[in-house]
């Protein structure tokens, strides 16, 4: 499956205020959030064969990296993922334990958008229980 979100993502920075110790989306987010919800929907049918399998994500943001003189700008994307990933995730109905590889990657572009492509793990790189067992100690 293949997602365009056809504006720039905003960062975690922005999405949410306090109310004493409780971090609350303010309404901008919220409406986002309505909105990468109708595109998920439009970009519909996302069928998984298994989920236990687990799923692949890679994320491309595409904007403007470079300042005028050509040096990179101080932009993360890493706290633009989390909403990112929630919001399409969200849309899908699937809880996003289920990704096993995720990977951004920043493609400079003048035109501001993000590319999403979930797809299925290969079956032999499904997880076994041993790679979340802990190790024994030998006697």
């Amino acid at each position: 499956m293949k997602i365009k979100i056809p504006f720039k993502t905003p960062t975690c920075n922005h999405l949410y205020y306090h109310r004493g110790n409780i971090k609350i989306l303010t309404r901008e987010a919220r409406e986002l959030k309505e909105e990468i919800k109708l595109i998920v929907y439009n970009s519909l049918p996302f069928v998984c064969r298994n989920l236990n399998d687990g799923l692949k994500v890679e994320v491309e943001i595409h904007e403007n990296w470079l300042t005028k003189k050509g040096e990179i700008k101080k932009k993360d994307i890493s706290n633009r993922e989390k909403f990112l990933i929630d919001s399409i995730f969200d849309a899908l109905n699937i809880d996003d334990k289920f990704i096993f590889e995720q990977t951004m990657k920043k493609v400079q572009s003048e035109k501001e958008f993000a590319i999403i492509k979930i797809q299925d793990r290969a079956i032999e790189q499904r997880p076994s229980l041993q790679d979340f067992e802990k190790p024994r100690r030998k006697s």
